[in-house]
Order: structure tokens, then C-alpha cells, then sequence
């Protein structure tokens, strides 16, 4: 079996998203809209090579929205893993419209199973149900 550097190292993914009116706040794509696009590029570029019962968490992103874009427009994101350690994979991003650069970043990710995910979730969810 591959390892998670071995499948992983310096892969890449390039999506494009149109802006949509509901990606927007007054008419100009929002920086949510953007983040969101740019953790489902990584979750594209990582999760498919994970194997059955495996899947991956976000546990830090970082964006820097430099540029506005309105609805409309067609937005490309490159994202591409720059360092694997141990389970812990950060993906580094570049947003741009038809005119250039309009966001940077980066997402960590934490490759979990699926099954322990689960557990940690109900153990979580019975402990609120207790103080709520």
C-alpha cells in the first residue's frame, strides 16, 4: 500500500466555478463563496486518493481575498498539496478571474477514518445533549 506521501506529493487540481448572484454580496463574489470553493478544490484534489473508509477533515484555512469579482464571471482555482507530514496535508491555493489574481491560501487537512470520525462525533453530541 502507498503511502499518503507516496500518493499524494505534488499532486494538483484546477477547478473553475461561475460566480453565481447567491455566491455574492452586493453583487461581488464573497469571501465565504471563495473560501468554500477553494475547500472543495481541496477536498477534490485529496479525498478520491484516500481509499474506502478514509476521508479527510479541514482543521485550518487561511485566505486572502485581494481582488473583488462579480457575479458572472468565471473564477479558476489551482490547488496543490505542498507538504505531507505524518497524517497532516496542507494544500496551497491560487484564485483567479479573467482578469488575474484574487485570492491566496492555504487549507490544512487531517486524514482520518471514517469509522473513528463517527465515534468521536457521538461521543461529542452525547456529551451535549447532557448540557443543553
Amino acid at each position: 500500500m502507498l503511502s499518503l506521501k507516496e500518493k499524494l506529493s505534488n499532486e494538483s487540481l484546477t477547478l473553475q466555478w461561475k460566480v453565481k448572484r447567491v455566491d455574492t454580496y452586493n453583487g461581488l463574489l464573497s469571501t465565504a463563496a471563495l473560501t468554500r470553493f477553494m475547500l472543495d478544490s481541496a477536498w477534490r484534489l485529496i479525498n478520491p486518493g484516500l481509499g474506502d473508509g478514509i476521508t479527510s477533515v479541514s482543521s485550518e484555512v487561511q485566505v486572502s481575498h485581494e481582488n473583488p469579482t462579480p457575479a458572472g464571471v468565471t473564477i479558476t482555482i489551482e490547488a496543490k498539496v505542498t507538504e505531507i507530514k505524518s497524517n497532516n496535508i496542507r494544500i496551497e491555493f491560487q484564485a483567479v478571474d479573467e482578469t488575474g489574481v484574487i485570492a491566496h491560501g492555504y487549507n490544512l487537512r487531517h486524514v482520518i477514518d471514517k469509522t473513528n470520525l463517527a465515534q468521536l462525533a457521538d461521543r461529542r453530541s452525547a456529551a451535549l445533549k447532557t448540557i443543553l
